[in-house]
C-alpha cells in the first residue's frame, strides 16, 4: 500500500502481507466509510477478529527477517559501524535474533540478559558482507524472548511453551522440527496442484479469450447483417413513398383537371343562362302574343 519497505509485515488469508500500520490505517478508513476490508493487491475480502485486531494478525517473521537481513546486509563491508547500545563504540558483532549491532562493552550485558541469553551473535564483518550461514530461531512475539519450539496438532499453530501453557491446554504437541517434513511436503504438494490449477485456468482463460472473440465475429456480422436489413427497407419505404407521391400526384392532377372542364361548362352553362334570361326578358316586355307563344314552345321542348 504505501510502496515502502515491510514494517511489521501482516499476512492475510489470501496470503498477500503488507504493513500493520497500512493495515490499521485501511480499517480506520473502512469504519469511516461503512465499507468493506478487502485485499490491496487481489481485492479478495477480509475481516479483523475483534476490535483493532488487525494486530492479533500475527507477523510474518519470513519475510521480516528478510527485511532485517537485507537492512543489515546493506552498505559497504568496509564501513564503520556503530555500537546500537550505547552509539559511542564502534560496533564488532551483529545479533541474529534483535537485528543490531553490539561494541565489547554492551555485548557483556546483552549475554548475560535473561531474554537476550540465548541470542545468536556473527562478526560484524560477516554481517555486513551477508555470507553468514546462520540458523534464524523463531521468538514467539507475545512471551517475549520465548522460542518456537513446539506445534499444537489441534490447533495447526506453531508456539513457544508458554502459549501451549495458557491457550492451550489439553491439546496434542509435538516438536516443531517433527512435523516440518511433512508440512513441507504438504506445502510442496499444494505448489504443484495450485500449479496445474493455474494452468487449467490459463487454458481457461484462452478457451474464454477464444469465445470473446467469436462473440466479437458474430457481434459484427450480426451488426453488419442489421444494417443490411434496415437499409433495404428504408430503401423500400422510400420506393414506395415516391409511388404513393406520384400516384397522389397524378390523382390531383387529374382531379384538377376534371374541376376545371366542369368549371368551363358551368360558366358555358352561365353565359347562356344569362343570354336566355335577357332574351326571355325582352320578349316579356317587347314580344307580341305570337312571339311570345312561339317562345314559350321553344323553352318548353
Amino acid at each position: 500500500m504505501c510502496e515502502k519497505t515491510f514494517d511489521d509485515p501482516r499476512t492475510l488469508l489470501c496470503l498477500h502481507s503488507f504493513c500493520l500500520g497500512c493495515l490499521e490505517a485501511q480499517e480506520f478508513t473502512a469504519k469511516s466509510k461503512s465499507s468493506d476490508l478487502r485485499c490491496h493487491q487481489c481485492s479478495a475480502p477480509f475481516t479483523l477478529p475483534g476490535l483493532s485486531g488487525v494486530a492479533l494478525f500475527s507477523c510474518n517473521s519470513f519475510i521480516d527477517s528478510l527485511v532485517k537481513s537485507a537492512k543489515a546486509n546493506s552498505g559497504d563491508i568496509n564501513r564503520v559501524v556503530k555500537c546500537d547500545g550505547c552509539g559511542d563504540e564502534d560496533a564488532t558483532v551483529h545479533c541474529v535474533d534483535c537485528k543490531e549491532y553490539f561494541g565489547p562493552a554492551c555485548l557483556i550485558p546483552h549475554r548475560r540478559g535473561k531474554l537476550s541469553a540465548a541470542h545468536q551473535q556473527i562478526p560484524l564483518e560477516d554481517a555486513l558482507a551477508g555470507n553468514a550461514a546462520v540458523k534464524r530461531i523463531p521468538r514467539c512475539q507475545k512471551h517475549i524472548g520465548m522460542e518456537i519450539d513446539s506445534y499444537c496438532k489441534t490447533c495447526t499453530e506453531a508456539i513457544c511453551s508458554k502459549c501451549g501453557i495458557e491457550k492451550h491446554s489439553g491439546h496434542t504437541f509435538c516438536p516443531l522440527s517433527q512435523v516440518t517434513g511433512p508440512l513441507q511436503d504438504q506445502i510442496a504438494g499444494y505448489t504443484i496442484t495450485m500449479t496445474k490449477r493455474e494452468e487449467e485456468a490459463r487454458k481457461a482463460i484462452d478457451t474464454l479469450d477464444g469465445t470473446i472473440n467469436k462473440i466479437e465475429d458474430h457481434r459484427s456480422t450480426a451488426e453488419k447483417d442489421v444494417a443490411k436489413i434496415f437499409d433495404a427497407v428504408v430503401a423500400s419505404v422510400e420506393e414506395r413513398r415516391v409511388q404513393v407521391l406520384q400516384q397522389m400526384q397524378d390523382m390531383g392532377n387529374q382531379l384538377r383537371k376534371t374541376v376545371i372542364q366542369e368549371k368551363g361548362e358551368a360558366e358555358s352553362a352561365t353565359v347562356q343562362f344569362r343570354e336566355f334570361y335577357s332574351f326571355t326578358e325582352g320578349m316579356l316586355a317587347q314580344g307580341t302574343p305570337l312571339e311570345i307563344a312561339g317562345t314559350h314552345k321553344m323553352v318548353s321542348v
